[in-house]
């Protein structure tokens, strides 16, 4: 059985769930392995919000008798669990794109207004289902090289172009400055980042992302890249530790690492 998540019917738990999340105090645990992936975004986001947190690592993941998976509410990482500043409490936010909108809501990266923020949910979702596909279809498909070349092939040539051009014209309308909408730090900055960085690792990367086809992403790939509180986040020992690709070698774990152990503990 699965971990549940606290019924909202429970008015007075749902309540005091809710305070944990919105408390500005309350502190941070990150599950997800040790490479950048998916939680690239995420982490940038609390390196934004000054967050206070930590990073723990799966013990047991693999383990053919799943305990470790089915302690988390779907089985997948990554999960954040934000507790209150006193550590009585803790709220649980399943899924990358749950946590993700919710700490880009908590610090500001959803834009001014409703319309703001409708646009960057739009710019976002685009990244996000290109990103999501090309994990889909070339890394977890777990295919022969053959195999995995040829979709590489089909995102090379048609996926990847038609997106560029797509988000180069709304960069373009924005004044190329680096940011989807107006001058500030949005998670559809941050997600196109991490896309750009996937990008410019294929064999192809060459002909898809230039500073001719593509230089309003690249313009933002530089914002995220050269922003203070980004920076210094990937001086820590813990960015360094971790990998781009789980094909890599693992590399010591820095100090401050938590494991999460098989009854769902840390």
């Amino acid at each position: 059985m699965v971990a549940s998540l606290p019924s909202t019917s429970n008015v007075v738990e749902s309540a005091a769930l809710s305070a944990v999340l919105e408390a500005p105090d309350s502190t941070f645990s990150l599950l997800y392995l040790d490479t950048i992936g998916v939680v690239g975004p995420l982490r940038n986001l609390l390196a934004l919000g000054d967050a206070t947190w930590t990073q723990l690592y799966a013990d047991d993941w693999d383990n053919p008798d799943q305990l470790e998976k089915r302690s988390t509410p779907f089985e997948v990482m990554p999960v954040l669990y934000v507790h209150s500043k006193d550590g009585s409490q803790t709220a649980t936010i399943a899924e990358s794109k749950a946590i993700e909108f919710y700490l880009a809501e908590r610090f500001g990266c959803l834009g001014r207004n409703s319309y703001e923020r409708s646009l960057i949910n739009a710019f976002t979702s685009s990244s996000a289902a290109l990103f999501d596909s090309f994990l889909t279809a070339v890394v977890t498909l777990k295919a022969p090289p053959e195999v995995m070349l040829a979709q590489i092939a089909i995102f090379s040539e048609t996926k990847i172009p038609n997106w560029v051009r797509i988000h180069e014209e709304h960069l373009k309308a924005n004044g190329l400055n680096g940011h989807y909408v107006g001058d500030q730090v949005s998670l559809a900055d941050l997600k196109t980042a991490n896309l750009v960085d996937m990008i410019l690792r294929l064999p192809s990367a060459g002909q898809l992302i230039t500073p001719e086809i593509a230089p309003g992403l690249l313009k933002v790939k530089e914002a995220i890249d050269t922003h203070p509180k980004i920076v210094q986040w990937r001086e820590t020992p813990l960015f360094k530790s971790l990998r781009p690709s789980s094909t890599l070698p693992v590399q010591p774990r820095p100090d401050g690492i938590k494991v999460y152990n098989r009854n769902g503990n840390f």
